[in-house]
């Protein structure tokens, strides 16, 4: 998919959780664990510019050191989010938050996450997740492997993935209970559901789905190199 965040053309950027696919734009970056302490990443560490090993929920750098962050799955592995969001917002003059929403989280299922993740108005809303598995990794492998799947996931990405710029100190995190998802509400449910893309740009994503998953993931990450992309 492609990530909705715009880093500035100056000052330092920090990439948080980097793991196998640091961002290109990122200056420095901060993951928790190295080597086989680590089995969510989809390859290995990548160390290719500055590297620091810190914890997120403590991260040593002094108050505003770094004119952008960026977040992507990360924030549903925290131990305590709001703590993680103060110390970004400490650091950081803005940045940007990706994770899976509650929807892909329930159809996935990584054992290794933490939270549900929704986003409400402009507030990040973490709840706990559920020990519950049922369906195994299904929808791995058709997001993997069947190409019309993976053309409805993509045509509707804010169902899937949750999206966070912030500036200047309004990153909001809040965790509840329960879920703040309206899944009883009718007209909630089909502003939920209702297309993405225009008839054109479906077509457009429809060939782009066939040709990406006719790629497996070596392709991708030499497509991703090339590109100076994070995700292909």
């Amino acid at each position: 998919m492609k990530q909705k965040l715009n880093p500035p053309a100056t000052g330092l950027v920090l990439e948080i959780g980097s793991g196998d696919n640091p961002n290109p734009r990122s200056n420095v970056l901060v993951d928790r664990f190295l080597g086989s302490d680590n089995r969510e990443r989809g390859g290995d560490l990548v160390v290719d510019r500055p590297f620091v090993v810190a914890d997120a929920h403590q991260l040593p750098f002094k108050d505003g050191a770094f004119a952008y962050a960026i977040c992507s799955h990360i924030l549903e592995h925290m131990d305590d989010p709001v703590q993680f969001a103060a110390e970004l917002q400490r650091t950081c003059a803005a940045g940007y938050i990706q994770s899976p929403s509650e929807i892909a989280e329930r159809l996935f299922h990584w054992s290794f996450h933490r939270w549900y993740v929704n986003l409400v108005g402009d507030t990040l809303v973490l709840h706990p997740k559920e020990p519950a598995e049922p369906f195994g990794e299904l929808f791995d492998y058709l997001y993997e492997y069947n190409p019309a799947y993976y053309f409805f996931q993509r045509s509707m990405p804010d169902m899937f993935w949750i999206e966070r710029e912030w500036h200047a100190g309004d990153l909001r995190v809040e965790v509840r209970d329960q879920s703040p998802l309206p899944l009883r509400d009718p007209e909630a449910l089909r502003a939920l559901v209702g297309p993405r893309r225009s008839p054109l740009g479906m077509i457009g994503l429809f060939f782009a789905a066939l040709f990406a998953r006719a790629l497996r993931t070596p392709a991708r990450k030499v497509l991703r190199r090339l590109f100076g992309r994070s995700y292909v």
